[in-house]
């Protein structure tokens, strides 16, 4: 079930009626969005994990990381950032990157699942 032809970039495109937003101008919008929530996020989270990405990149190189880090070596530091953080030493953001190190296994599990050396989560991400 098709709606009628909406105009993008001076074409006419048909779009799936289930998937259409129709908002009080007249305007339509796909939902293929409504699953993810980027609104929701942190901006003071977002802010501190760039700060530590920054770190990184003067430390070690710019994408560094992506060359593949063992899952296994990401969480361990994620761990000990965690416990630094309870143990109150404040000599670095130990939450952000603690964060930072836990995405990047996200990331690893999509995109680099060969980084991915817990045994319990070989399969899943093979």
């Amino acid at each position: 079930m098709y709606e009628p032809e909406v105009e993008a970039l001076g074409e006419q495109v048909m779009l799936p009626q289930e998937e259409l937003a129709r908002f009080s101008t007249g305007a339509v919008r796909s939902t293929d969005a409504d699953g993810e929530r980027w609104d929701l996020i942190t901006p003071i989270g977002l802010r501190r994990l760039a700060e530590t990405c920054a770190e990184g990149a003067r430390k070690y190189g710019e994408h560094n990381w992506q060359k593949g880090i063992p899952a296994s070596v990401m969480l361990n530091h994620a761990i000990r950032h965690i416990y630094l953080y309870l143990a109150g030493d404040n000599s670095e953001d130990h939450l952000a990157h603690a964060a930072w190190n836990i995405l990047g296994v996200c990331h690893f599990e999509e995109a680099l699942p060969e980084m991915m050396d817990i045994l319990a989560r070989k399969q899943e991400c093979a």
